[in-house]
């Protein structure tokens, strides 16, 4: 099933990618496999965001990653310090554990940090880590997520420079978060957990589309008067 899945979903020699810790069978899937696809990953997006900018690794001010499943030590951030010998007071902050949002809560961290810290650059790098987080047992709930993931990540660059303001793409004006953990059919709709065989892996329930709506709706809800006007 899988093995049809994934070539319907462009995995080829042309299209998206898996890492070679679990398409190649020479290589473990373990920590080491891990930290070459995060390497890969991280300072790719990096290196091409401040080539595109102009900018330098010391011009950066905050650093925030997130990865919902690889938490490595040394964290992500402080890899990305390592390789391009990042300032040492720079602001760093490595996100974990928080699934699909995780990109929007990292720019609403940097949105929060830039109103507080004048003058300063914030970078936010957004990936998955699925060397070590390959599902290989039997549970279908649980290999769907083998499915949705491929090798790949995203950097934005935000400022708070008065200069950067003719420059920039876009303005960020509102962030609006919902939080639904505390209702039990959304915290158990994607879970990590070990199976009947004690092999890790996410499952996803048949109710997670009704719980990521109603999410939604709460979201627009609270949105719509922030962007819409009066008359709507």
């Amino acid at each position: 099933m899988m093995e049809k899945i994934h070539k319907n979903g462009g995995i080829t020699s042309e299209g998206t990618y898996l890492p070679p810790g679990i398409t190649d069978f020479s290589k473990s899937p373990n920590m080491e496999n891990s930290r070459k696809e995060a390497e890969v990953v991280l300072f790719g997006c990096v290196e091409d965001i401040l080539k595109k900018t102009g900018l330098r690794p010391k011009d950066i001010d905050i650093l925030i990653v997130n990865c919902s499943l690889f938490n490595p030590t040394p964290s992500m951030t402080a890899m990305i310090v390592n390789h391009f010998k990042m300032r040492s007071n720079i602001q760093s902050y490595n996100l974990s554990g928080m699934g699909c949002s995780a990109g929007v809560i990292s720019i609403n961290l940097a949105k929060d940090l830039l109103q507080v810290n004048k003058n300063c650059n914030a970078l936010v790098v957004s990936t998955e880590n699925i060397t070590e987080n390959f599902y290989l047992g039997t549970q279908k709930s649980m290999v769907i997520p083998n499915m949705l993931f491929r090798v790949g990540g995203a950097a934005m660059l935000l400022s708070n420079k008065r200069k950067d303001f003719w420059r920039s793409k876009y303005q960020l004006i509102h962030v609006v978060r919902t939080h639904k953990g505390a209702d039990d059919a959304s915290y158990n709709c994607v879970f990590q957990h070990e199976d009947s065989e004690g092999i890790v892996g996410v499952r996803l329930e048949k109710n997670l589309m009704s719980v990521a709506g109603e999410a939604l709706k709460v979201n627009i809800t609270t949105l719509g008067p922030l962007v819409l006007p009066l008359s709507e």
